[in-house]
């Protein structure tokens, strides 16, 4: 059985090569021609290759980004090679808002942003970073909503207060 003319291979082939464009070119090309060369071997052996057969052969073989990703370089010696976790652009913002207060949206914003930075970085499996700025963001939200909170309450105090005293009445004077 050709390889090229089976609809299966060739699916799997694109997206090896898609997955494989982050290589180099001659790297890339040299895999794709390795795989491609596996198969039509693989296949000629196969008594009866059918669509099982051709199947279960590119299920052994394995998904294209595992392959790739063991076809790249690997570091030099001596050399840790981690992603480094960027800082969450939410939690940043939670902070700002949260010390800005702007007229105490920014709190409110402060909380939004600041909930939203948390569950993002609990879902990025490590490559974010920033759960500390973003409580930060979200206590310095509650501060500003319980300030924003006090200063209502002030506020209906202050006009209770001035409107059960008589005010602006004169009080009237006895004299004997």
């Amino acid at each position: 059985m050709n390889v090229h003319s089976d609809p299966l291979v060739d699916d799997y082939l694109r997206r090896l090569d898609a997955a494989a464009s982050a290589l180099p070119t001659h790297r890339r090309e040299e895999l794709i021609s390795e795989i491609r060369d596996h198969l039509q071997e693989a296949l000629r052996q196969e008594p009866g290759s059918d669509e099982a057969a051709v199947r279960n052969l590119l299920e052994r073989l394995g998904p294209p980004e595992e392959i790739v990703s063991a076809a790249q370089d690997p570091a030099p010696p001596g050399y840790l090679v981690a992603p480094y976790p960027q800082t969450n652009g939410s939690a940043i913002a939670s902070v700002l808002l949260g010390v800005l207060w702007i007229g105490w949206v920014g709190s409110v914003l402060a909380l939004v942003f600041g909930y939203r930075a948390r569950r993002e970085i609990k879902n990025s499996a490590g490559s974010q970073k920033g759960s500390g700025l973003a409580t930060v963001g979200i206590i310095l939200g509650w501060i500003g909503i319980a300030i924003l909170l006090a200063a209502v309450a002030a506020g209906l105090a202050l006009v209770a207060s001035s409107a059960a005293s008589p005010g602006g009445t004169p009080v009237p004077v006895y004299s004997s």
